[in-house]
């Protein structure tokens, strides 16, 4: 993505920057507040903790392939660790080239490479992995290097308050941090750093170790930022308590977010990040934490029985800002067998504007629709509220229940959603309550309950209503039955890498004109195992 900010309003920008201040960064008398001696030249204390593409670093080393001085990506230096994976003196010789002829075109402030958060990425690529590519270079690179890097620290000390996200705010911060410890900073210049990066960490995770967004995606990275942070403070011999409490709490999260496979759940646009990348991450913040069943701040709940484990969205939907809200899919849920997923929501945020909208809806999701219409809607106030949350065993298995509001102000209508796991993990029954609250709105029409199938589940209708499921390469099936509605079996789509998959969804439809004068409808549903 091309990272400059032409044809964006003000408001949309990620950094908080009028036409004079920027004007000012490009003259003379700012390029002089950034420039100084540097204190040292770099140390290589520090050991870059993520894995690089070997393929794509023997690209770059080869010359096939030249970083875009226009495309953010490129100006965060990710390649950086792409060369390391590739390793040898060819991929040595590369990196130092690429980062000299980076210095000689960055002399002057300019966008997109001297904004703070992607300063931030840069400086942490470049200290992480001096002692791969600097210690052996010549003093005149260590020399010019060292210069550079406290230009950038000196720009996003001034800068970094300007982004408009907490979250690039931290990945300035973290940057700075890791550059730090790189010039040589004392416990003293990092403990400084910590106190005021740590109000800023407390107000982006929550209490059980959950990031404000609820997006397990965004969750990722901002972990993967803390680890590096925390890397920074141990090399300066700074007070790393509170910083490992958090590394700890989010670590226990993303264990709750996993499933057998590997793979992080698809809630709220997640999808875009690999099963190795979850486990480099848990690997590297070394978190011991057991895996939750419950995260009642960020509003999720995970039972298991055998290989099965099924996990349920009880939160809010979050509010970003920009009149869109994260969390249509309130009470929604996946399912997994071992390895195999089996129930799913269609997962990943996408940049078309318009796909993002289809694939942040709560159809795009296992759970329950009223007429079409999502379960929260910004734009009319409407955000749906949870309650009644209960997770803990029952009699032969364990028991999850949530309620929402989110159509009483369109319909009158609260949803209860019941999960019944027997033990063994051979059978989910399910139960979704809609209850007429006597409030006025809509009369409802058409309830759907949808259950996303994962692409390598096979659905085929039987002419009694059940649903016989196959899992490529497994010999176990799997069978559904609901009552309440009619029960169809209809196309979907999943994403996860980027790449778009056809897949297909169960579909439970249940007339509820009625309702008003019932009082309420129920539809219950089960999938059973079964030997095939």
């Amino acid at each position: 993505m091309v990272g400059r900010d032409d044809g964006q309003s003000a408001a949309t920008q990620p950094m908080r920057l009028s036409g004079l201040q920027r004007l000012f960064r490009q003259s003379g008398l700012f390029r002089w507040q950034l420039r100084g001696a540097p204190r040292s030249l770099m140390r290589a204390g520090l050991q870059d903790p993520w894995r690089g593409d070997p393929a794509a670093g023997a690209r770059l080393a080869a010359g096939q392939i030249v970083p875009n001085r226009n495309d953010e990506e490129d100006a965060r230096f990710t390649w950086l660790c792409d060369l390391r994976a590739e390793g040898g003196d060819i991929a040595r010789v590369k990196a130092r080239e690429l980062i000299a002829r980076w210095i000689s075109d960055n002399q002057d402030w300019r966008l997109p490479d001297w904004r703070p958060d992607i300063m931030g990425h840069r400086l942490a690529r470049l200290a992480l992995n001096f002692g791969w590519y600097g210690v052996s270079a010549d003093e005149e690179f260590q020399r010019r290097l060292a210069a550079s890097v406290e230009m950038q620290i000196r720009c996003i000390a001034i800068d970094w308050r300007r982004m408009r996200s907490l979250d690039d705010q931290v990945a300035a911060l973290r940057g700075l941090a890791v550059a730090e410890a790189a010039m040589g900073a004392d416990a003293a210049r990092l403990d400084a750093l910590l106190d005021i990066l740590t109000p800023k960490l407390t107000a982006v995770i929550r209490p059980d170790g959950g990031h404000v967004s609820r997006m397990p995606d965004r969750h990722i990275l901002m972990l993967r930022l803390l680890v590096e942070i925390r890397m920074a403070t141990s090399l300066a011999g700074a007070d790393g308590a509170t910083l490992a409490d958090m590394i700890e709490r989010m670590g226990g999260l993303v264990r709750m977010w996993r499933h057998g496979d590997g793979r992080l759940a698809h809630f709220n646009g997640a999808g875009g990040l690999p099963a190795d990348i979850v486990e480099e991450t848990l690997s590297r913040s070394a978190t011991r934490n057991k895996t939750m069943q419950q995260a009642p701040y960020s509003g999720f709940l995970r039972i298991g029985s055998g290989r099965t484990v099924v996990i349920m969205d009880a939160g809010a939907p979050v509010s970003s800002g920009d009149s869109t809200i994260t969390g249509l899919g309130t009470l929604g849920f996946e399912m997994s067998v071992g390895p195999t997923q089996l129930i799913v929501n269609s997962g990943q945020m996408m940049r078309d504007s318009t796909l993002c909208h289809v694939m942040c809806s709560t159809a795009a999701h296992s759970t329950v629709g009223l007429d079409n219409q999502n379960s929260s809607r910004l734009q009319d106030g409407r955000i749906a509220t949870v309650s009644g949350v209960e997770v803990g065993e029952a009699k032969a298995g364990l028991l999850a229940i949530a309620s929402h509001d989110g159509f009483e102000r369109s319909h009158g209508i609260l949803h209860h959603r019941k999960l019944y796991l027997r033990t063994g993990g051979a059978n989910l029954r399910g139960a979704d309550t809609l209850e007429y609250t006597g409030a006025p709105g809509e009369i409802p029409n058409l309830a759907l309950v949808r259950f996303h199938l994962h692409p390598r589940v096979t659905a085929a209708p039987l002419a009694n209503g059940t649903v016989l499921m196959k899992i490529r390469g497994s010999r176990v099936g799997w069978t559904f039955k609901a009552s309440g509605g009619t029960v169809e079996v209809d196309n979907s789509v999943y994403f996860e890498d980027g790449l778009r998959q056809a897949s297909q969804q169960i579909v439970v439809k249940a007339m509820v004109s009625d309702i008003r004068t019932t009082g309420s409808h129920e539809l219950k549903w089960a999938f059973t195992r079964s030997s095939q």
